[in-house]
Formats: C-alpha cells, structure tokens, sequence
C-alpha cells in the first residue's frame, strides 16, 4: 500500500481545513459556523497514486470530500474479479455510505493519481447535517443521481457486446475529463488497459481489440499520453445498443 503523500508531493498550494471545505460543492449552503465546527474535527489527508483510501469490507464511518486529484471505486464479482464501479473526481466524495449504518464499507477506494482529501469523522458530520437540511439534500441529491449511474452501467454491462462496452467507458471518461485540441477531441490515456477493462466490464486483452478495431476504422487514434477521437459521433454509435 503506498504511503501518504508529504505536501510537497501535490503540486498546488496547500489550503486551511476552512478553505478546503469552502471550495468543495457539498459545503455550499453551510454557515461560517458550520464550517469552522466540521474543521475542528475534520483531516486534510495528501495521496499518492495506488494508496487504498477505502477498502471493501472494512468498518469504517468517515466520509471524505475530494479536493483535488480522482479515485477509483471497485468491487470485487463473485469470480473475484475487480470492477470498476466509478471513476470520481474533485469535486465529489465517498464512503458515506457507512455514515449511516457504521457497517463495512460496500466498495474499495483507491487514487489514481497524487490527489488530496477531507476526512470528516460520521458522527458530528451527521449532526451537522441535522442542522443544515441543504447539505443533506446535496448528498441526497447526488447519492440518487449516482444510483441511476450504477443501474445503467450494471445493464450494460450485462446486456452490452464488448465493443460497445468499451466504448461506453470511453466516452464516460471523455465526459468527465476529456479535453478539446483545437477542434479535435481527446482524453488522456493514463489508465492502464486492466483498469481499463476492469471499467468496461471486459478481459484486458478485449480491450486492446476494441481499441484497436476502432482505431483501425478511423474512430480514434492511440497517442503516446492520449487517445484522440477522431469521430466523437462514430464512437457514440458504437456504444449504442445494437
């Protein structure tokens, strides 16, 4: 397991516990009060790449707020086979589903690069949440909105074939961190083909098919640190439903 990051590792100035909580969305509607009450109980924690925030299994009540960096959120199938159930970014947050049951944690967590989070111990971020009905309703709200999330990820991979699972997952990242050069749209190619395969439900080596028949008609183009689309149309076909 990687060790934490010193805060010289993350490339970016270092905030107070108040500001961290300010720049996060699920601190919107929260008074000064409010916010100077959670920072008393709550951690800035500094990742490296690879580092198990979270593991699948492991009691735990903390919720943590994601400044800056992604994870990843995993499950294991039946056959013992890694899932990738999410990818999240700054901005959002997990483990909060043992805010309310104090029971295992349902998924592991794990950094896919340098990133930074809030640790915020369950009991006093519940109480808070009594307080300030807006912040449960933004951690209602985006819990729900991740549920429907699931359920359509779970249907294709159930139902989808592996080209269109694969090119779900690539325009699922396009989504969320795709980038335009130009006019051209591309996403940085910094998963590796398991992770990958383990988001599209799909074995490795069906992944470097995929990519490659794609690439092959003219779809996309492999770059060394990124995938460019060169039919962000043609790619959207191809994760349809046949």
């Amino acid at each position: 397991m990687s060790p934490s990051l010193s805060p010289n590792d993350l490339h970016h100035e270092d905030l107070s516990l108040p500001e961290a909580l300010d720049t996060h969305p699920l601190s919107q509607g929260l008074t000064p009060e409010h916010k100077e009450r959670l920072a008393i109980f709550s951690k800035i924690r500094r990742y490296r790449p690879g580092h198990r925030i979270v593991e699948a299994n492991e009691v735990g009540s903390e919720m943590y707020l994601l400044l800056s960096g992604s994870v990843k959120v995993s499950a294991e199938d039946p056959a013992g086979r890694e899932i990738t159930l999410a990818v999240l970014y700054s901005g959002d947050f997990f483990g909060e589903v043992s805010l309310w049951d104090n029971r295992g944690r349902t998924a592991t967590v794990e950094t896919l690069e340098p990133s930074q989070v809030v640790s915020i111990p369950g009991p006093p971020l519940l109480d808070l949440m009594r307080e300030s009905p807006d912040m449960a309703f933004r951690l209602l709200t985006t819990l729900s909105a991740r549920l429907r999330e699931t359920d359509a990820k779970l249907m294709h991979m159930a139902y989808g074939d592996s080209y269109q699972k694969v090119a779900r997952s690539l325009l699922e990242i396009y989504t969320k961190e795709g980038g335009l050069d130009g006019e051209t749209p591309f996403i940085p190619d910094r998963f590796t083909r398991q992770e990958l395969a383990s988001l599209s439900g799909v074995t490795r080596e069906t992944v470097s098919r995929s990519l490659g028949a794609f690439t092959m008609a003219g779809v996309i183009r492999l770059e060394k640190d990124r995938i460019v689309i060169l039919s962000l149309d043609r790619l959207k076909k191809e994760g349809q439903a046949r």
